[in-house]
């Protein structure tokens, strides 16, 4: 256990449970949010709209997101929506464009919001943010990009299918497992993300076999909460990760679960402590071929070349990835990012 830390908790207001998406007017007028709009895509329509029929008071009107991906388009839009209609507060409803554009228009407007996750990932609780793509993107850190209010409902994500949820679980899976090595992680830290490797490692395989199971949903969402709240920094899963899927517009869910078995079977030697933790609360006798195991298990992509990635590109994103520098336990060269990135190409089992 690391006895020297530092521990800081920005969380925002957490409602966990059954029917909590019925609290939304409750919340709204807690944060003193007369007007609101909800930002979400098509299969956030009819909850959506139980939340206007239930909410008259507020005047909420529905956003209606048409891009894939957070364009900046789609930031502009919501802005002048929220001009337009006097908002001085929203609700972003879904998966990760919806809740990433709100962290978005949060940090840069100032507006309070409820996020109501439907996925696994826990960018709601993250205070990063971003919009647009390429040169042209936008991004930064700001605690303003949190929610007010985050409302984790196991009802809402009862419609996501088997393989994304198991996709975006194992998105939730890499905070936790990164938090048990990072730098600045705390005996809190440690605890609860060691707990969401757990219950994740649990509950994810039940809601793939049975995905109406609503305790499974409970349990995989609580994990995810869990790994996304209390978590420290990351290190190469998330460097290559995120910067891949951004470069290669990869699936965000995807390419992290793809890439965290390599990640951790590369930094296995020298985070002997964090890998023990992960192997105790996933009963395997390896972290990194364990996490792949459960890969296949689930019945989601291994490789990055299921999801679109050529062969031809794992130079550029070696290039791309080392470009930025980031923490890691075992320092990590030019020509380790090639051999990670193309054994997580290939998508076999993971060899350091």
């Amino acid at each position: 256990m690391n006895k020297n830390f530092v521990f800081t908790s920005p969380a925002p207001r957490v409602l966990f449970g059954r029917g909590t998406v019925n609290a939304v007017a409750k919340e709204l007028d807690l944060h003193k949010i007369e007007r609101a709009f909800i930002l979400c895509g098509g299969s956030g329509m009819e909850v959506a709209k139980r939340i206007v029929a239930a909410s008259p008071s507020h005047h909420i009107e529905i956003l209606r997101l048409t891009d894939p991906g957070i364009t900046a388009e789609e930031f502009n839009r919501a802005v002048e929506h929220a001009k337009r209609t006097g908002a001085n507060g929203f609700i972003a409803l879904g998966g990760g464009t919806p809740i990433g554009l709100g962290k978005s228009l949060a940090a840069n407007t100032g507006m309070r919001y409820l996020g109501i996750p439907t996925t696994y990932s826990g960018s709601e609780m993250a205070s990063n943010w971003t919009y647009g793509k390429g040169k042209d993107a936008k991004n930064g850190s700001s605690l303003a990009a949190l929610p007010s209010t985050a409302i984790y409902d196991p009802d809402l994500t009862l419609g996501l299918p088997a393989k994304i949820s198991g996709q975006s679980g194992m998105n939730a899976m890499a905070h936790a497992v990164e938090s048990l090595y990072g730098a600045d992680r705390s005996p809190a830290v440690e605890m609860l993300a060691e707990a969401a490797v757990r219950e994740l490692g649990a509950s994810l395989p039940r809601v793939i076999d049975k995905p109406d199971d609503i305790e499974a949903r409970t349990d995989a969402l609580h994990g995810a909460w869990m790994a996304a709240a209390f978590r420290a920094q990351v290190g190469v899963e998330h460097a290559v990760a995120q910067k891949i899927r951004n470069r290669f517009g990869l699936s965000h869910a995807g390419t992290h679960s793809v890439v965290v078995p390599y990640a951790l079977a590369f930094n296995r030697n020298v985070a002997k402590y964090a890998m023990e933790k992960i192997e105790r609360a996933m009963g395997v006798k390896d972290a990194g071929l364990g996490l792949y195991d459960f890969n296949v298990r689930l019945g989601i992509p291994t490789g990055l070349k299921d999801l679109g990635m050529k062969k031809s590109d794992i130079e550029d994103a070696a290039d791309f990835v080392g470009a930025t520098p980031f923490p890691n336990p075992r320092p990590v060269s030019r020509a380790d990012l090639v051999e990670i990135i193309t054994q997580a190409w290939h998508g076999k089992p993971p060899r350091f």
